[in-house]
């Protein structure tokens, strides 16, 4: 199975999975955590997926799949039904098995390159700490070895303070911190001061901060939310409260969409 076509076959679960997941509840319209997960299902088709298909097959041979893909992620700006969902849901899990089926000799070719682990990107331009930079890179390795071992929670965990630390380093490293505390975003005290120790401040407001500077683009904010929300399921009680039950595939795709702001972020220290 080449690079493309197992793309294509881990979109295809994920719909099936978040399908059934969706179907289980009788509330009429989805909501919260399992409106995240809807929405970060679709970000994985964009922003993973379909990178990894786009080589082998052409722009028309994605665009109904695509298509469908925007359906579900738009119906996540707004309060839509579940029945909605789960019917989008079975149409993209369809355009996808006839996208493999219609092209099942591209997608049988055999890759000129083997696929290869998913390797830390350079800190350096962000951390020029030594010790800070392996700490980063063991974690991001970390993640992946926790996703394997089908710890999703401890993946999820692990990439949320992968993110945390980086987005520090990234403020840490402005020789003008001013706009950054004098942020509309940055978090508060009871008197509306902003928090002057970065320790205080929570990944929730070093995202909000980085995407008012520009830092990181509004998709990639939205991603962050997602992966900030479930990485506070490392509180027990949370967890049951809510009733959420992170799977294997759930972190898998989390630990992607961590990936994909933890390299915006170093590109935005630019050359």
């Amino acid at each position: 199975m080449n690079a493309a076509d197992e793309a294509i076959f881990s979109a295809i679960q994920e719909a099936e999975r978040l399908r059934n997941r969706t179907k289980k509840s009788r509330a009429p319209q989805v909501r919260g955590s399992e409106r995240d997960i809807v929405r970060a299902t679709a970000l994985a088709w964009f922003n993973n997926h379909r990178k990894q298909i786009i080589p082998t097959l052409s722009e028309q041979d994605l665009s109904s799949v695509d298509m469908w893909y925007q359906k579900v992620m738009e119906a996540t700006h707004r309060s839509a039904s579940r029945a909605g969902y789960i019917s989008d849901l079975k149409e993209i899990g369809e355009c996808l098995v006839s996208l493999r089926a219609d092209n099942v000799v591209k997608l049988a070719a055999p890759q000129l390159v083997p696929p290869s682990i998913d390797p830390a990107p350079d800190f350096s331009p962000l951390i020029s700490d030594q010790k800070m930079k392996a700490i980063l890179e063991k974690r991001w390795l970390e993640c992946d070895a926790c996703v394997d071992a089908k710890a999703p929670l401890a993946a999820t965990v692990m990439m949320g303070g992968l993110l945390e630390g980086l987005l520090m380093a990234r403020v840490l490293r402005e020789k003008n911190q001013a706009p950054v505390f004098n942020a509309k975003t940055a978090p508060k005290d009871k008197q509306g001061k902003t928090l002057p120790h970065l320790r205080d401040w929570t990944l929730q407001d070093f995202i909000a901060v980085a995407h008012e500077l520009k830092w990181i683009t509004t998709m990639v904010k939205d991603v962050g939310v997602i992966l900030r929300d479930y990485r506070n399921y490392i509180h027990p009680q949370k967890e049951l409260s809510h009733g959420i039950v992170l799977s294997p595939g759930d972190a898998r795709l989390l630990c992607q969409i961590g990936k994909t702001v933890v390299r915006q972020v170093i590109q935005s220290v630019g050359p």
